[in-house]
């Protein structure tokens, strides 16, 4: 739904602008080494990355209660309410702290963030907007009830485009249900400087692995992909087939831009890694 369609008045706030580094990239972060506790604590769900930082100019919105949307190509993708818009964007939604990223963490600020760096990837753009309430939660609720916006709990794969109407989810604030029906763009494969990028983190050597090997099936427990890693997979790899997945997840999407999928069976703790044709 366009943001022109809804019946509120909300003031256009500003379109975010991503850091950038000197080639002009996109500068993604991955803080989790930071945390202190990072070998005690498993990654949440959303907290693998990457993710950016950004600008928007909210400082006109300190201290003021309401409620905000974030439009992708002026497409209603996200509503929520804050007691301070000015902090809940640059504190929460713009800095990704390293603990926000393991289990007890923010993961709605993780799943946002990463959700406006792939829009912003792909060449869309990320609107913010604001209408000052009180009644910021009933009104939260009965605009999400009324349009249904798109991001929601599972981290979107596809982003409007100029042309999209899109009908979404049911987010609340960091309480949030998935519906969607959609015309929309698929997400690019993660590019080759952003490969070289992940190759300098823990899944580099598996990288490696997979790049020279001459096989077109490969057959690991999970305790062969440790052995290569020097290193114990996440419990989320052991509990979650998603984590195997490259929709929103930056390890696997690093071996799917070599061109492997990955096939697990969590009963038996092995994975088969095959080449795409």
């Amino acid at each position: 739904m366009d943001i022109s369609e809804l019946p509120e008045e909300f003031d256009f706030v500003d379109t975010l602008t991503l850091e950038r580094n000197k080639a002009g990239e996109v500068d993604l972060k991955m803080p989790q080494p930071r945390y202190n506790k990072s070998d005690q604590t498993p990654l949440h769900e959303y907290g693998w990355g990457p993710f950016c930082k950004f600008y928007a100019d909210t400082s006109n919105y300190k201290d003021i209660p309401g409620v905000y949307i974030f439009t992708a190509n002026h497409e209603v993708v996200y509503i929520g309410e804050t007691v301070d818009l000015h902090r809940r964007i640059q504190a929460d939604y713009s800095n990704i702290s390293p603990r926000n990223c393991f289990k007890g963490g923010q993961e709605t600020n993780c799943r946002i963030n990463n959700a406006i760096l792939e829009v912003v990837r792909n060449g869309g753009q990320v609107g913010l907007w604001f209408t000052e309430t009180e009644s910021r939660g009933q009104k939260e609720a009965e605009l999400i009830d009324d349009h249904d916006p798109s991001w929601n709990e599972q981290p979107p794969t596809t982003f409007p485009t100029e042309q999209t109407t899109t009908v979404g989810s049911n987010p609340k604030g960091q309480r949030d249900t998935t519906k969607s029906t959609s015309t929309q763009q698929p997400i690019q494969d993660i590019s080759t400087s952003n490969l070289e990028y992940a190759r300098h983190g823990k899944y580099g050597p598996l990288y490696d692995y997979l790049e020279e090997t001459e096989e077109h099936t490969l057959h690991f427990a999970f305790e062969e992909i440790e052995e290569i890693l020097e290193a114990p997979l996440p419990n989320s790899a052991y509990e979650h087939e998603v984590w195997w997945n490259p929709a929103g997840h930056t390890h696997a999407k690093g071996w799917a831009d070599l061109g492997w999928s990955a096939d697990p069976s969590l009963d038996s703790q092995t994975v088969v890694f095959s080449i795409v044709k």
